[in-house]
């Protein structure tokens, strides 16, 4: 159950909340705020099941109540979606029109859920600060935030912030490998934090395409940097296709980088015995790790802009050439 994994990985959170369920001294409006990843939703909708189920404290998660609530078919509690498109005025004036209603469940306590609230409109936010300085005491507000700093100030002070931190890589890539391929798991845990997201990752085709080019060019560049330009070129990414773009050359170039920097402090958490040879063929060698660690932030920086991926391919493969001579 998610209580459970919330307990483990967000105590901090899981406390304060227990605490507020148990004492029953529910703050009229929360924001939960953290990187992705870090389970921020699944605990709004535990928070929104613990409130409506006849469970103590948290919810059992499993009672009709609690399954209507998961599923978004709990007429009393509305979800709003930030995470793909901005959340407008609109939005925030039909969630007021249908709050303003007398509730159609039993519970008679209405909730709602604004996740990437940091992404609706200035119109929206100060719509939604009028419903704050005046909450009902039936009417419970969960905000989820990634960037605390584009949130109007009056809103935030108008909550109770409950922190979200982000899990551990090795604690992502212990339970993401039970499910795929170590390596897989290992590197994508670097930079994503969330098993299911990892897994997702893992499946597509611009994450298998950038493992085979990564692979590809370690293997290569060890022998001839020369080698690896033509490889990058030839099969990674070639001037003609379009398929493949910045997202899966970010890929390699974050591949590249941990090699880089696990070759730096000589080991691994992971056991793929692939990556455990290249390690120990790059400690044979005498790289300039700083400056490659340079070569590789440069790139992303330069990933951000309106760039042509195969021109920065060959840019950063020349600068790693001109590192390891």
């Amino acid at each position: 159950m998610f209580k459970e994994r919330l307990r483990k990985q967000q105590p901090i959170a899981y406390q304060t909340l227990e605490n507020a369920l148990c004492q029953d001294r529910l703050a009229h409006a929360y924001m939960f705020n953290g990187p992705s990843g870090t389970g921020k939703k699944e605990a709004a909708y535990l928070l929104a099941q613990s409130i409506l189920c006849d469970a103590e404290g948290f919810a059992c998660e499993s009672c009709a109540i609690c399954q209507r609530v998961l599923h978004n078919e709990y007429s009393d509690m509305i979800y709003l979606d930030g995470s793909t498109k901005a959340i407008k005025k609109e939005d925030i004036m039909k969630l007021q029109s249908a709050f303003s209603k007398t509730g159609l469940e039993g519970k008679g306590k209405k909730i709602y859920i604004l996740d990437h609230a940091e992404n609706a409109t200035v119109d929206a936010l100060n719509s939604l600060l009028k419903f704050l300085e005046e909450p009902n005491s039936d009417m419970i507000a969960i905000l989820l935030v990634e960037a605390l700093d584009r949130v109007l100030p009056t809103i935030v002070s108008r909550c109770q912030i409950i922190p979200f931190i982000a899990l551990g890589s090795d604690v992502c890539y212990n339970e993401a490998k039970a499910e795929i391929d170590d390596l897989d798991a290992y590197l994508l845990s670097r930079w994503i934090r969330q098993k299911d997201a990892i897994v997702a990752a893992s499946e597509t085709e611009d994450y298998q395409h950038a493992r085979f080019v990564f692979q590809g060019v370690v293997e290569r560049y060890l022998v001839s940097p020369h080698e690896a330009l033509l490889f990058l070129q030839l099969e990674g990414f070639p001037s003609k296709q379009k398929k493949y773009g910045k997202q899966a050359f970010g890929y390699v170039v974050d591949m590249l980088n941990i090699l880089m920097k696990d070759a730096f402090k000589g080991s691994a958490i992971t056991q793929d015995s692939w990556y455990q040879k290249q390690l120990t063929s790059i400690a044979d060698k005498n790289y300039d790790y700083r400056k490659l660690a340079q070569i590789f932030m440069d790139t992303k920086d330069k990933l951000l802009r309106s760039v042509n991926i195969q021109l920065l391919a060959d840019q950063m493969l020349y600068k790693m050439k001109e590192v390891t001579k």
